[in-house]
């Protein structure tokens, strides 16, 4: 049993929801900064936040590369 299943139900179901939310949003952000959306508008400064998103994708790949190496594998 982990400490998770040990919440009430109401509060899984918040987090649950919050937690799809966040991870939609992100999910948008990568995909506007692959797609070039935020290029072209110098008075934001669209280039850093362009970089600075390729750098959170590139990271988080990484991350979940390393993740997934470190999990047991049923092939082994």
């Amino acid at each position: 049993m982990t400490a998770r299943s040990s919440l009430p139900t109401p509060v899984r179901v918040v987090t649950r929801l919050f937690s799809a939310v966040v991870w939609t949003v992100l999910g948008l952000l990568a995909y506007f900064v692959c797609q070039g959306m935020f290029g072209g508008y110098r008075q934001i400064h669209s280039q850093l936040l362009t970089t600075l998103g390729m750098i959170a994708i590139a990271l988080t790949g990484g991350i979940a590369w390393i993740v997934d190496e470190r999990r047991p594998h049923d092939d082994e």
